[in-house]
């Protein structure tokens, strides 16, 4: 079975990614796709977050995976330029802004302080979406050089925007208006403020915010609530990782996706039993790939072969509501994607190389992108961006 699965952290955090912003009702992010989620992902993921929760359908994966043997050297180096072009292409994606977003994502993540000019070319881009990927790519980074951009954000209307340049401006140093989050979570009219809030609060890597998020266990908004939950579980609360294993065992669908990849984000060897447990008997193949990924987390592959067989899925079930065949296929490859990435096994490569050149669908492209890089460890020299296109005020 499938099921409804959306990690990417910052469209769970951000309505701009998740086609919440009214001012942006076309917003083609709405088709967010399945990443690793830094609280994942996820968002977050989560996109974790407020997944909705969507009919689930029947997929019977029969038949072993055929292994290939590994790559010849210099094969896997061309690969791995590819896969550097690849994101080079999202970044500048001009159809769709969440591509651009998912792009920053993953360049940070496996290109570090060598993306920063990509990343600090997106703070001016038109779609707030991206900018929010960038700003939040920046403070993780730490680059000083973007701080007065930053700041003069954190000035904007927009509100969103606003929390996570707060966020920002801490990891670079300024915590003058640090104090702002608070009220923001607890207070602020907007669920999608508050959500964001406990977002970025979690992501600040001071374990004393656990009891501020906490109080936010209380907001009326259930995904304020989640997004609450995971935060406080990244860091370090106890209670909040008892919460999240115990819905990794027996919660809903969406539920249980969103604690495996928040807890396989804690890559903790003491959870091994529970995501053992879920990749054996999870009833919907997302689950059992979201435990692959958190079980590569901690250096266990015992979840290749089902994802590498997962990363060519093309048996969607025909007539699920809200869940057309080309969303399942789509959302399955990425998650087989993300999963191979993080097992690390060479002998994917292969499969991962037809992901990228299938045209099919740009997000499966990046999320196989995503894992060759993380598989061949590739991560420098991608050289300077030319003038983006894509330029706000």
């Amino acid at each position: 079975m499938t099921q409804r699965f959306e990690c990417i952290p910052s469209w769970v955090a951000c309505p701009r990614l998740r086609g919440h912003d009214s001012r942006n009702s076309n917003n083609t992010a709405t088709q967010a796709w399945a990443w690793r989620p830094k609280c994942l992902p996820s968002w977050s993921a989560r996109h974790r977050l407020s997944l909705a929760a969507a009919g689930c359908a029947i997929i019977a994966m029969t038949g072993c995976a055929t292994i290939p043997p590994p790559m010849e050297p210099i094969a896997e180096s061309q690969l791995g330029d590819n896969a550097m072009e690849a994101l080079k292409r999202a970044v500048r994606y001009e159809h769709a802004a969440y591509m651009r977003a998912i792009g920053i994502e993953v360049m940070e993540r496996r290109l570090g302080t060598d993306a920063l000019p990509w990343i600090r070319n997106a703070l001016h881009d038109d779609d707030p979406g991206v900018q929010y990927a960038a700003i939040l790519a920046l403070g993780s980074l730490e680059d000083r050089e973007s701080s007065e951009r930053i700041r003069a954000i954190a000035e904007q209307e927009d509100e969103i925007l606003k929390v996570v340049a707060l966020y920002a401006l801490h990891r670079l140093g300024d915590t003058s208006r640090t104090g702002e989050l608070p009220p923001l979570l607890l207070e602020h009219p907007s669920a999608d403020v508050r959500r964001t809030a406990a977002f970025v609060l979690g992501r600040l890597d001071q374990p004393k915010v656990v009891k501020l998020l906490a109080r936010a266990m209380k907001d009326e908004d259930e995904t304020v609530r989640q997004q609450a939950l995971e935060s406080m579980a990244l860091l370090g609360g106890e209670d909040a990782i008892r919460q999240l294993t115990f819905s990794a065992s027996s919660g809903e669908g969406a539920t249980r996706v969103s604690a495996i990849t928040t807890l396989a984000e804690l890559q903790r060897p003491a959870l091994e039993n529970t995501f053992q447990y879920r990749l054996a008997k999870g009833d919907y193949l997302d689950t059992r790939l979201a435990s692959a990924y958190a079980l590569g987390r901690i250096g266990i592959g015992a979840g290749f072969k089902m994802a590498l067989k997962a990363v060519d899925f093309d048996s969607p079930q025909i007539g699920v509501a809200q869940d057309p065949p080309k969303e399942q296929i789509r959302r399955i490859r990425q998650l087989a994607a993300n999963a191979l990435g993080a097992i690390g096994d060479r002998r994917a490569l292969p499969a991962l190389e037809r992901r990228l050149n299938d045209q099919s669908d740009p997000r499966v492209q990046i999320a196989a992108a995503d894992a060759i890089l993380q598989i061949i460890g590739r991560g420098k020299s991608i050289g300077a961006p030319r003038a983006s296109t894509h330029r706000g005020d």
